[in-house]
C-alpha cells in the first residue's frame, strides 16, 4: 500500500535539494522564489500564478502571494547563473555521448494583444500565423533510457518586435552547447536548420552533426554536378532497418549512403544517408560522422529517428504543463517563467532517468493510477513524463502543507542550560 505522506515528503525534500543546487550563489529571497515557483509549477501543473499560489498552500491571502510571485518574475535578473547551475545539476543524468536534439517552436497567445513584444509567429499545430513568441530549445537524451532532458531554452519575440531572429538564436544555442558539451556529442537537426551557415559553423569547430535535407541543393556526386533529388532517386538502397514507431507500428525501411560535395558551402564533403519507404518521401540526412559504410547508415537513421523525443518534450510542456495558458505580461516575466518551467521539467526528467534503479520512482508511477501493470508499462512505454508527473501531482495534492515550512525559522530555545546537568 502506498504511503502518500512518505512519498510527498520525499518529493519535497528532493525538490528542495534540487532547487538549492540551481539557485546556489543567489540571495535568500531569490532562492525562496525559485523554490516556490518550481514546487508550484509541478504541484499545480499550470503556469497561472493563481494556480501556482494555491498549490503553495501558504497562510497568506492569494492576492498577496500572486503579487509577490509576479513581482519576482518581472524583476528576475539571474538567468545566466541559474542556467549554469542547472546544467551542473542534470549532468549526472546525461551520458558522456548523449545526443543533443535542437528544434525551434512557438508559443501562441492569440487573445493577448497587450503582452510586451508580442508579434506574429507561425503556429506549428495549425499552420497559420498567430500572435505569440518563438522559442529555441535543446534537449539531451538521458544516460539509461533516452528520456529528453532540456539543456537550453530561449523564448524570444519576432524580429519586428526587437528579436534577434532565427539565425542569431541558432548561433547562440550552438555556442551554449559548445561551452557545455564535447564536440563529439552529436547535434541532431530537423530540416528547418538546413543552412550553409549552420554547416560551416559546425564543421569549423569540428562538431559531429546529423541534419535533415530541406533544400534541393546543387552537389558534386562522383565527379558530376547534379541536384540532391537526382542523387536520391538514383541511389540503390541495399540496407534494411526495422523501425518501431511510438505508436507501436513496425515498418521496414531501405537504407543507403553515398558521399557528396557541397560546392556552395566551401566544397564541404559530407556523407549523404538516404532512408526510403519511411514515408511519402525519402528521409535524406547530411552527416559528417565517419565510420564504416556498413554501420554508419543504420546508426545515423536510428539517431535521427530519436528526434521525436524533443517533439514529445514540447508536447508535454504545452499540454501537460499548460505553458500557453500563462497570464503574465512583461517580456522578462514571460522569459523567466519559460526558464523556470523548463527547469521544472528537467527535474521531472531526472526522475524519469531513475526508473530502473529507484523504487521511489516506481511508487510514483503506481500512484499515478495511469498504468495497470508496472512491468508491462516499463517494457512498452518509451516516454515516462506523463506517468511520473501524474503521480507527483496526485501525491503532492494529498498533502496539507506546501513547501514553505522548510523556510520557517526555528524558534529559539530559552530554557536555562547549566553545565554539568
Amino acid at each position: 500500500m502506498i504511503n502518500y505522506n512518505t512519498l510527498g515528503n520525499g518529493l519535497k525534500r528532493g525538490l528542495l535539494r534540487f532547487s538549492e543546487k540551481i539557485s546556489k550563489g543567489l540571495t535568500k529571497p531569490t532562492q525562496r522564489f525559485v523554490t516556490d515557483m518550481l514546487y508550484g509549477l509541478i504541484a499545480s501543473g499550470s503556469c497561472k500564478l493563481t494556480e501556482i499560489g494555491r498549490a503553495l498552500k501558504e497562510d497568506i491571502s492569494l492576492k498577496k502571494l500572486v503579487d509577490r510571485l509576479g513581482r519576482n518574475l518581472a524583476g528576475f535578473s539571474e538567468h545566466e547563473s541559474i542556467k549554469c547551475n542547472y546544467l551542473k545539476a542534470v549532468r549526472p543524468s546525461l551520458g558522456a555521448d548523449a545526443m543533443l536534439l535542437l528544434d525551434a517552436s512557438d508559443v501562441t497567445k492569440p487573445c493577448s494583444k497587450k503582452m510586451e513584444a508580442i508579434g506574429s509567429v507561425l503556429d506549428g499545430s495549425t499552420g497559420s500565423f498567430r500572435d505569440g513568441y518563438w522559442t529555441m530549445g535543446v534537449v539531451a537524451l538521458s544516460r539509461e533510457n533516452d528520456q529528453p532532458i532540456p539543456v537550453y531554452e530561449k523564448l524570444y519575440p519576432c524580429q519586428k518586435q526587437g528579436g534577434q531572429g532565427f539565425r542569431a538564436e541558432t548561433k547562440a544555442a550552438l555556442q551554449s552547447l559548445r561551452e557545455n558539451f564535447d564536440k563529439s556529442n552529436t547535434r541532431v537537426f530537423d530540416r528547418g536548420f538546413d543552412s550553409g551557415d549552420v554547416m560551416r559553423e559546425l564543421v569549423t569547430h569540428g562538431e559531429s552533426f546529423i541534419l535533415r535535407k530541406n533544400q534541393n541543393r546543387v552537389v558534386v556526386h562522383k565527379g558530376k554536378t547534379m541536384k540532391i533529388d537526382d542523387v536520391v532517386r538514383g541511389l540503390v538502397c541495399t540496407g534494411r532497418l526495422q523501425f518501431h514507431s511510438k505508436t507501436g507500428n513496425v515498418s521496414e525501411c531501405k537504407i543507403g549512403m553515398t558521399q557528396v560535395v557541397l560546392p556552395n558551402v566551401n566544397h564541404l564533403k559530407l556523407n549523404l544517408v538516404i532512408c526510403k519507404d519511411f514515408g511519402d518521401e525519402p528521409l535524406v540526412l547530411y552527416t559528417n560522422l565517419n565510420e564504416s559504410m556498413d554501420e554508419i547508415a543504420v546508426r545515423v537513421v536510428k539517431a535521427y529517428l530519436m528526434r521525436w523525443r524533443i517533439e514529445e518534450f514540447y508536447a508535454f510542456k504545452k499540454q501537460g504543463m499548460n505553458f500557453e495558458d500563462f497570464r503574465v505580461r512583461s517580456l522578462n516575466a514571460i522569459q523567466t517563467l519559460d526558464l523556470l518551467l523548463t527547469i521544472a521539467i528537467g527535474y521531472i526528467g531526472t526522475l524519469c532517468e531513475r526508473t530502473s534503479e529507484d523504487t521511489f520512482i516506481l511508487e510514483l508511477i503506481v500512484a499515478s493510477q495511469r498504468v495497470q501493470g508496472l512491468n508491462s508499462f516499463l517494457k512498452k512505454c518509451k516516454f515516462y513524463y506523463y506517468a511520473i508527473f501524474s503521480g507527483i501531482h496526485r501525491v503532492i495534492g494529498s498533502l496539507r502543507r506546501g513547501i514553505s515550512h522548510f523556510f520557517q525559522p526555528t524558534s529559539p530555545v530559552f530554557q536555562l542550560s547549566i553545565p554539568g546537568f
